[in-house]
């Protein structure tokens, strides 16, 4: 699937496509003024003696501009305009999706739309940031490999006086449109909460759980916040974290703390994964090597709640492996993301703003796991 849809743009390739400056389109205001304009100007030189043919000529005229002034507003007034979708990784499902749906959500409203992956390295960002600056790009959607390395290159955009919309995670300075993201924290906290109905729903107190958390990159927002929100809910819940280990949203690292910690501590039985595209596969591969990969309906499962709701984990909790899922809202964090944008452009909206749309994760467990509004049922 990903290598039939993807679209990314390397440095070198993007810098020579950089160099290759694109005008936009005017906005839909301009346009629609100028019609109006024109219009008055025709009725103060038309006089009462204007033959009935000349006054229908100008009604057809006016509803012409009418209707495409129209028209440019539907888009947005985008059109032709340049947008970079500039995405940390595409490593898993679901940051690939929801990069790909901006991408195309984007292409739709009428932008000329270049992808970038900066594979979760900071500077390379920083140096993809650059370019977008430097090639006169009209708009940009970022997904911050780093909250504190790419304050500075956020701050580089708004210098430049153009719109931005985070997606995923945010930055720690530096302004923007609008964040566009699951609540993290309520991943996390939700993520305790399964942990929880799951254990009841095997027999297990609360008080006996023994939990294994895999973090993500705690340099990134979201992963510091669903490892915040997940101890918070284990505070308030009542069970113990046995260890919790950052995983730099990395599937090797996941994999081999996954042996670590059931070695050191053969009594886990639960653990939380702050990413199932990342971590889902690892953590089923590692308790298999230790022949501890049993289903729900098997004395010896081990629990396991994840976050993002990929096809992958969908398909695992069919099969009983993975008990729960906090499914994040992909494709209304993508068209959000653009979204925001159109209104900063058609200045409906201040590009430093910095509206916070986070949006809660949906519960996906066995009971709804055939839901087709889950954005991980309709991965083509």
């Amino acid at each position: 699937m990903k290598k039939g849809m993807k679209k990314i743009v390397g440095i070198l390739a993007a810098t020579a496509m950089l160099g290759t400056a694109l005008a936009g389109c005017g906005s839909s205001g301009g346009a629609s003024e100028a019609a109006s304009s024109a219009a008055a100007s025709s009725a103060a030189a038309s006089s009462a003696a204007a033959s009935s043919a000349a006054a229908s000529s100008a009604a057809a005229s006016s509803a012409e501009d009418s209707t495409a002034a129209s028209s440019t507003s539907a888009a947005g007034g985008v059109e032709g305009k340049k947008l970079a979708v500039m995405m940390h990784s595409v490593a898993d499902d679901f940051i690939y999706c929801c990069g790909k749906h901006a991408e195309d959500y984007a292409k739709e409203q009428g932008f000329e739309v270049t992808f970038f992956d900066a594979n979760n390295e900071a500077d390379t960002q920083a140096s993809q940031i650059d370019d977008v600056i430097a090639g006169g790009f009209d708009a940009i959607v970022l997904g911050a490999v780093d909250a504190d390395a790419l304050s500075d290159s956020v701050q580089k955009i708004n210098e430049a006086n153009i719109p931005v919309t985070l997606i995923d995670r945010t930055v720690t300075e530096g302004n923007y449109v609008a964040l566009n993201q699951a609540n993290n924290v309520d991943c996390g906290y939700e993520g305790a909460q399964q942990i929880v109905e799951q254990a009841e729903k095997n027999g297990i107190a609360v008080e006996d759980l023994k939990v294994l958390e895999l973090q993500g990159m705690l340099s990134s927002t979201s992963g510091r916040e669903r490892s915040e929100g997940f101890q918070k809910g284990a505070e308030e819940l009542g069970f113990n974290i046995v260890s919790s280990l950052p995983t730099e949203w990395d599937s090797e690292k996941a994999y081999n703390a996954t042996l670590d910690a059931l070695q050191a501590d053969p009594d886990i039985n639960a653990i939380y994964c702050a990413s199932d595209g990342v971590m889902a596969d690892s953590v089923t591969q590692a308790l298999d090597q230790l022949q501890l990969l049993k289903s729900n309906d098997e004395d010896g499962h081990i629990i396991i709640v994840t976050v993002d709701g990929t096809p992958g984990v969908i398909q695992y909790i069919k099969d009983g492996m993975i008990d729960a899922a906090c499914s994040q809202p992909a494709y209304d964090m993508a068209e959000g993301a653009v979204d925001y944008l159109v209104k900063a452009l058609n200045g409906e909206e201040a590009q430093d703003a910095c509206v916070d749309n986070s949006l809660p994760p949906t519960i996906i467990s066995i009971d709804n796991v055939d839901d087709d509004t889950l954005w991980g049922n309709n991965v083509e």
